[in-house]
C-alpha cells in the first residue's frame, strides 16, 4: 500500500532486556493512539526485530501530512508532557535513531507482514543519489515476494529543541542518516532472500553505509475516519 501523505518518520530503537513486555502494551494501548491523536499523523506501524539481519529490536513508522507534521506545535506538546507509562518505558531504550522524511516514491499495494529497512548514509551529492534511488526502486520492487517500495529523504531538524521525552532517551539517540527504503514484503522468509539484491540497489544507487534489518509487522493503527 502506498504511504498516505506526504512525509513520514522512522524509528529504529534496541530494548533492554525485562521491558519487552511492557513496551509491548505501553506502545499498542497508549503510545501510538496519543501520537495518531495528534494532528497530521495518519497511520502508525510498529515492527519487531525478525533475525539476527536486524541491529536493532523494533522499527516504527508512522505517515503523516507531511514532514513538518513531525516536528508540529501538536507533536511538541506531546513530547513536553509525557505520560508516567511513556517515562518508564523509555529508559529502557537503546540505540535509538529518529528521523522526518519527504516522501519521494511509494510504489505498491496492500500492506505486507514483513519489511526492509535500508538506512544510507551520505554527505554530498543527495540530488543525485535520490535520482538514482528512484531509478532503482522498479527493480527492487520485481523481487520475489516483495508487495511495495517506498524511498524518503530525511529531512534533518536544523532547529531542534530538546523536550521532556528527549531528554528521557539514551544518550546514544542518532539521527545521522540521508536516505531510507523501506521494502515491504509477504512474509519474513521471502524478505531474507530478497536482501542481498535490496542493498546492492540501494549501494549502487548510494555508495557508502547502508543499515539494513529485517522486520515483522506487529501492529498496524489508523486515524480514525
Amino acid at each position: 500500500m502506498s504511504l498516505r501523505g506526504h512525509g513520514f518518520v522512522v524509528l529504529w530503537s534496541g530494548l533492554m532486556p525485562g521491558y519487552e513486555r511492557e513496551f509491548d502494551s505501553w506502545h499498542t494501548i497508549e503510545h501510538m493512539p496519543e501520537r495518531l491523536g495528534v494532528p497530521g499523523f495518519l497511520r502508525g506501524r510498529r515492527y519487531m526485530r525478525a533475525s539476527s539481519t536486524s541491529a536493532h529490536a523494533m522499527f516504527i513508522l508512522y505517515e503523516g501530512a507531511h514532514s513538518d507534521t513531525f516536528r508540529s506545535p501538536g507533536l511538541l506538546a506531546r513530547l513536553n508532557d509525557p505520560s508516567e507509562w511513556t517515562k518508564r518505558v523509555q529508559a529502557g531504550l537503546t540505540g535509538f535513531v529518529r528521523g522526518p522524511c519527504r516522501k519521494l516514491i511509494s510504489l505498491g499495494d496492500g500492506v505486507g507482514g514483513a519489511i526492509i529497512t535500508l538506512r544510507l548514509t551520505r554527505a554530498s551529492g543527495e540530488s543525485e543519489t535520490a535520482h538514482a534511488l528512484l531509478k532503482a526502486v522498479p527493480n527492487i520492487a520485481q523481487l520475489h515476494g516483495v508487495t511495495s517500495v517506498h524511498v524518503g529523504q530525511h529531512v534533518p531538524d536544523r532547529s531542534f529543541v530538546e523536550t521532556a521525552e528527549t531528554k528521557l532517551r539514551p544518550s546514544d539517540a542518532t539521527s545521522d542518516f540521508s536516505f531510507v527504503v523501506l521494502v515491504e514484503g509477504i512474509g519474513v522468509s521471502q524478505l531474507e532472500q530478497a536482501l542481498p539484491q535490496a542493498v546492492a540497489a540501494v549501494t549502487d544507487a548510494s555508495p557508502g553505509p547502508c543499515e539494513a534489518g529485517v522486520y515483522v509487522l506487529a501492529y498496524a493503527l489508523d486515524v480514525a475516519g
